[in-house]
């Protein structure tokens, strides 16, 4: 039996599986656990590093990159996160018309080229060398490959720090936050967004209907991306976090950081978009939309928590 792992937060030894063998990878079988404590959720057991460098391969953005969101590549996905990249720039320009912004974990760029021609001066950081090439080779953009943690970039050198989906993938989140914290401004802003759909009420609600009688009429990917069917094929742990809106402002405390802002998002699956869809798709559409109403307009916790963050106390 593996020796359970101090919890990141609060430095627990207790905790409980949450959702038993829900990734594997190489033969191995991946719990996710909560700290008793203070209710991180977190994969079970940890990765290694070197394992993880391997996940993001060539094959993670022409499969896996969105577990189970989107049918297609990532870059054959772009134009449709494009209203996604407008709206987040919008947030981020409330706090800061322009300035030297990185983007950690920046895949291919596409945010980046967009933040360049909104007026920002971008550079990128990413753990792939297929992502990273590609991003040099579609728009020339300045990428360092690698983890943050492993870069020595100079201090105090950027006006907003963007990591749009990265964090539950860091395994290390404090020593990657103090990085963060490093790397800003006096005045600069970390912008995080993370899942919160597992930690979500309706996603608790959604585990205890009878899903196995959408078999055959719903795409298996779209079951595993919704955490509501253990069995089939499953992916690699790519989400060794999980974070909730309190969890993840704790970590950012303890880190040195203060929020100053924040914004609920909540993405519709692409396979529930389709032309023609069934009638199992359209009602779990329709109960989407409907709950992307409300988060957006009573920002209600929804599959993502987007905050806004400066620093505080010294960490």
């Amino acid at each position: 039996m593996t020796e359970n792992k101090p919890c990141e937060l609060c430095g627990s030894l207790e905790q409980a599986t949450y959702l038993a063998k829900i990734y594997t990878h190489a033969g191995q079988d991946y719990d996710l656990a909560q700290c008793s404590s203070c209710g991180l959720v977190f994969v079970r057991p940890l990765p290694g590093l070197a394992e993880i460098r391997e996940f993001y391969s060539q094959k993670y953005f022409e499969s896996d990159f969105s577990c189970g969101m989107y049918e297609k590549s990532y870059l054959e996905t772009e134009s449709s996160r494009v209203q996604e990249y407008r709206e987040l720039l919008g947030l981020i320009q409330n706090f800061k018309a322009g300035g030297k912004l990185l983007e950690i974990g920046c895949a291919a760029g596409s945010f980046l080229y967009y933040a360049s021609r909104a007026g920002f001066e971008v550079e990128g950081v990413d753990i792939s060398g297929w992502a990273a090439e590609q991003a040099r080779l579609q728009f020339g953009l300045k990428v360092h490959r690698g983890r943050l943690t492993e870069l020595a970039l100079p201090p105090e050198s950027y006006e907003v720090i963007v990591l749009s989906d990265l964090l539950e993938h860091e395994p290390e989140p404090t020593r990657f936050l103090l990085e963060v914290r490093r790397l800003l401004k006096k005045n600069g802003i970390a912008v995080i967004k993370v899942p919160t759909y597992v930690n979500s009420f309706y996603y608790r609600l959604a585990r205890r209907l009878p899903w196995s009688w959408t078999l055959g009429k719903l795409d298996a990917r779209l079951l595993q991306a919704l955490k509501v069917w253990d069995q089939g094929p499953k992916f690699p742990p790519y989400h060794l976090y999980e974070y909730s809106p309190a969890t993840l402002s704790a970590l950012l405390e303890n880190c040195g950081f203060e929020i100053i802002g924040r914004k609920s998002s909540l993405l519709i699956p692409e396979f529930l978009e389709t032309s023609r869809p069934g009638l199992v798709s359209s009602f779990i559409r329709i109960g989407f939309h409907g709950l992307r109403f409300l988060v957006r307009r009573l920002n209600l916790r929804g599959g993502h928590t987007i905050v806004f963050a400066v620093k505080g106390k010294a960490a």
